[in-house]
């Protein structure tokens, strides 16, 4: 019991000390990069605490791990000395000067409780104490780095084409983003369910309302919603996004390109 408590008490420090940055830089973007942090958190306290006593929390930590400090790293590098995110932006301008007092609970207490759902496979993880690895802890395995390897993918090319200032009004419809108009969620959410299989066994099934959470968390409320909310009257994304899967890439899609680029045999 009292390793879930100090589990559950790390993200809690690392989200405070964020907000106090953001209070201080008047900029509530950093709360972007603590979410990664969060899980790192989690999931390193668990190991130290439980001594690694198997192989499986092992392999879920560094499979955190990588993604956490990837994720953490590039979304520092795309917010530094940038205007706070439009997100919250807008909130700042509906709350005015309780914009500290409400974003202290509307936005980091509310990342507290939604980071405890999703790291619901780490804490499974934690408490087994089974150290046999089966065919699906494997298939998760090559699903975590496919997610890992999507996302980041996506995220790299999505931030050399806004590097050229002459798309700055542009819409990105090349690279892993002519498949689904939103690559990044979808290998966010890939790669969660990948690191829920390596976790389970059948004793904590429960662990895969983590993945499930994520997915519909990205798909339906806080991730696609947004940007396509944004998009609404822009009349060169919704032609993109006529012919465009919104957030599962298009199998077609993906074959037809292979097709294309596969060498000719002489």
């Amino acid at each position: 019991m009292l390793k879930v408590i100090f589990m559950l008490l790390a993200p809690l420090v690392l989200l405070h000390v964020f907000y106090l940055i953001a209070v201080i830089k008047k900029n509530l973007s950093v709360i972007d990069t603590a979410w990664s942090l969060g899980f790192i958190a989690i999931a390193l306290t668990g190991v130290i605490l439980n001594h690694a006593h198997n192989f499986h929390e092992l392999i879920v930590s560094i499979l955190i791990m990588t993604w956490g400090l990837r994720l953490a790293f590039y979304l520092h590098l795309r917010n530094h000395g940038k205007p706070e995110d439009f997100r919250y932006a807008n909130w700042r301008k509906q709350w005015g000067e309780k914009t500290n007092l409400i974003a202290y609970f509307k936005v980091y207490w509310l990342q507290y409780f939604l980071m405890l759902i999703v790291a619901l496979p780490i804490f499974a993880v934690h408490a087994s104490t089974s150290a046999t690895f089966y065919f699906y802890h494997y298939l998760g395995i090559v699903i975590w780095l496919i997610g890992l390897i999507w996302e980041a993918v996506a995220d790299n090319q999505k931030s050399v084409f806004k590097s050229n200032r002459d798309n700055l009004h542009k819409v990105f419809q090349d690279g892993l983003w002519k498949f689904s108009r939103h690559p990044n969620y979808f290998g966010e959410s890939l790669l969660w369910w990948g690191i829920s299989l390596v976790a389970f066994n059948p004793d904590s099934a429960w662990s895969l309302f983590g993945p499930l959470f994520i997915t519909i968390l990205l798909w339906k409320v806080s991730g696609v919603p947004l940007v396509e909310k944004r998009q609404e009257n822009n009349p060169e994304y919704q032609k993109y996004a006529s012919h465009t899967p919104v957030l599962i890439p298009s199998l077609s899609k993906i074959l037809s390109s292979m097709k294309k680029n596969k060498p000719e045999v002489m």
